[in-house]
């Protein structure tokens, strides 16, 4: 088997009136940080040519015209998750339309420190959300946050090269403050990318949603930000 597992965490942090209650950061299964692989940058290449060169997976056609698989969730949750992708911007569902077909989605409990969970292994991608807590939580805007924070993972895993994450990293503040070594200034490259992608998605700084690293916007602005990511993967883009 080419890739190790790995495990991508949403934690989340709530402030109540009546006190603070915060879920700590815990990764029982596996680090937070994705192990490198024999290949560098992204699990799967676009053209079949570069993909064998460099011995990566090839992304062919039928896989980027597949979609999401759901294991045993109810039609009105596959709706609920679905909503969420159809509210990033079109840049970003385009992006995600490209893995979704590498996907399987299921919705339950995923621990007290998290909200979502995406484990990557052999060149899939298993997300489970639990979507009864988020939405009781942090309602539709949560829900969105959630969902596209884990897709932003796979975004990430099977798609992004290096020189893309480094650049577009070095657009994202580190934060004040390190909690529990995963939160604000600890928070791992990848999860500041996806905190990052899901604003970007749904061009929200999450003011008013108490989920996540504790990673403030990139900048300067959205929209500059999130600029490389527009034309990935289109002819004669990135």
């Amino acid at each position: 088997m080419r890739d190790p597992v790995r495990v991508i965490v949403v934690v989340v942090v709530l402030v109540v009136v009546a006190g603070a209650l915060r879920s700590a950061s815990s990764h029982s299964a596996a680090p937070s940080s994705r192990p490198r692989s024999p290949v560098a940058g992204a699990d799967y290449r676009l053209d079949a040519a570069t993909a064998q060169r460099v011995g990566a997976r090839f992304l062919s056609p039928e896989a980027r015209r597949a979609t999401f698989r759901f294991d045993g969730v109810a039609p009105l949750d596959q709706q609920v998750f679905l909503s969420a992708v159809a509210a990033a911007r079109p840049e970003a569902r385009r992006l995600i339309g490209l893995v979704d077909g590498l996907v399987s989605v299921s919705v339950g409990p995923t621990g007290p420190a998290a909200l979502g969970v995406t484990a990557a292994y052999d060149g899939a991608y298993a997300m489970r959300i639990d979507l009864a807590t988020v939405t009781a939580r942090l309602g539709q805007a949560g829900v969105d946050r959630v969902v596209l924070h884990e897709l932003g993972h796979v975004v990430d895993f099977a798609l992004l090269p290096d020189d893309l994450t480094t650049a577009l990293d070095a657009g994202i503040p580190r934060g004040w403050g390190c909690q529990d070594g995963k939160l604000g200034s600890c928070a791992s490259r990848e999860e500041r990318f996806a905190e990052s992608f899901a604003k970007w998605a749904t061009g929200d700084i999450g003011v008013n949603i108490d989920a996540g690293y504790k990673v403030p916007p990139p900048g300067p602005t959205l929209d500059a930000w999130g600029a490389p990511l527009a034309p990935f993967g289109l002819p004669g883009g990135a």
